[in-house]
């Protein structure tokens, strides 16, 4: 069972924590999400349970079909390809909006920060560090409705990064060092095609691994 400070979580706290949760990976695309099984997890009672997930699915996190259950939402090669279209539109946007924007700390803090990334040892440390590289990013842009339309979206990926495991971190490294280079630079094109480069990379990688496990599936059966 999850403990928490109060005994009882709150609809907010209860959703807070299951979302994040989800996007850590302790529940695998495609797992259900039972009622009686969330309200012993999280030492919540159902109303909350089921107000969340409701909630969740509306994040596109959470699949709800007309009389069955809940269940994580499962990345296909179709929901891939659309969130890695609305990554590159909006990340297109914001990296030449910080390229314009930056200052010398602002890029010496994004190095920082990747260093941190090339430093992570397990996939939580590198996710959270990542999390942050394009935190500053966003925040410098000073353009928090993307930010916030990207992590609602963009967090669909999660479950199915964690499930397939991560692409090359070594080409993710060089891809963020090689923008960092272009912002300092003031290079705002080279910045934004690096940038759309990464998630064609991601896109190329999670549909691959898809595909893989489609086929796979077919062939079992």
């Amino acid at each position: 069972m999850v403990k928490h400070f109060r005994q009882e979580l709150t609809y907010q706290g209860l959703l807070t924590v299951l979302r994040a949760d989800i996007r850590k990976g302790h529940f695998q695309p495609g797992a259900r999400l039972k009622v009686g099984e969330l309200t012993k997890r999280y030492a919540t009672s159902a109303m909350p349970v089921r107000q969340a997930l409701v909630e969740l699915q509306s994040q596109g996190l959470v699949s709800i079909p007309a009389n069955r259950g809940a269940s994580v939402r499962i990345v296909d090669e179709e929901l891939a390809n659309n969130l890695c279209d609305l990554r590159k539109a909006i990340l297109g946007l914001v990296i030449c909006r910080f390229v314009e924007r930056a200052s010398k700390d602002d890029i010496d803090r994004l190095v920082e920060l990747e260093d941190a990334i090339d430093a992570a040892q397990t996939i939580d440390d590198h996710m959270i560090a990542n999390d942050r590289f394009f935190d500053l990013v966003f925040a410098v842009a000073g353009n928090p409705e993307a930010a916030d339309a990207l992590d609602r979206n963009w967090s669909l990926i999660y479950p199915a990064a964690r499930h397939f495991g991560p692409r090359d971190r070594g080409a993710i490294s060089q891809g963020h060092r090689a923008l960092i280079a272009a912002a300092r630079l003031g290079d705002a094109d080279l910045a934004v095609s690096l940038a759309l480069q990464a998630v064609d990379a991601t896109r190329e990688y999670l549909v691959g691994k898809i595909r893989a496990e489609k086929a796979a599936e077919a062939v079992a059966v």
